[in-house]
């Protein structure tokens, strides 16, 4: 059997990147991209009119040409999205031999990693995989959290952080941390208003 492949987050801020690929795909998955800030190149013998607008905008950098080998020189990652298995196969096997990170859309075989579906409220990321084989179960789970969620876990998460400090320093024992983070959670998750800071701390004061 094989092992799914290994989730790790990663800083990506001002990494270059490479996208190879100027329809409708390759704007998809720079637009993902965009929201982590890395610098990204796009070559495509042609662009369509939004990554065009992304480029003019000095969002990204577009080279509207056909590939050449020396392109991935730099890259810190490479995500070729051509339409032509034969350029996107080209494309990762010159990545496998320099050790790049390479998606290929569409074409498990060619990944050494897979570009998630991806819930982002504040500091909180979801990034989920079905290891290439079905991204519409991966986009069916993204939106069922979403809409579970109501766009909450942003605050939750915020406001969980600042309790964590409190607990640090004033609760003396990891199980005891854990048994409180748990309860100021579940406060949280079953409260229409979400509890200020302040109202959290004081319920963990009153239950130690």
């Amino acid at each position: 059997m094989t092992m799914p492949y290994f989730p790790f987050f990663a800083n990506i801020e001002n990494m270059p990147c490479l996208v190879v690929g100027g329809g409708q795909v390759a704007l998809r998955k720079i637009e993902k991209l965009l929201d982590f800030s890395p610098i990204i190149k796009v070559v495509a013998s042609k662009a369509c009119g939004e990554i065009r607008e992304l480029a003019g905008g000095g969002m990204i950098t577009l080279f509207e040409r056909a590939f050449k080998d020396s392109d991935i020189g730099g890259s810190t990652f490479v995500i070729t999205a051509t339409g032509d298995s034969g350029v996107n196969r080209h494309i990762s096997q010159l990545c496998r031999q320099r050790h790049i990170p390479c998606n290929a859309v569409d074409d498990p075989e060619s990944c050494t990693f897979f570009f998630p579906a991806i819930v982002t409220e504040g500091d909180v990321c979801i990034g989920i995989s079905t290891g290439g084989k079905s991204p519409t179960l991966a986009s069916h789970l993204r939106k069922t959290i979403q809409s579970q969620t109501e766009g909450r876990l942003g605050d939750i998460c915020n406001v969980m952080g600042k309790v964590r400090d409190y607990a640090l320093e004033n609760i003396s024992t990891e199980q005891a941390r854990k048994k409180a983070m748990a309860e100021v959670l579940k406060k949280c998750l079953e409260s229409d208003v979400l509890p200020t800071e302040e109202q959290l701390i004081e319920m963990i004061k009153e239950r130690k």
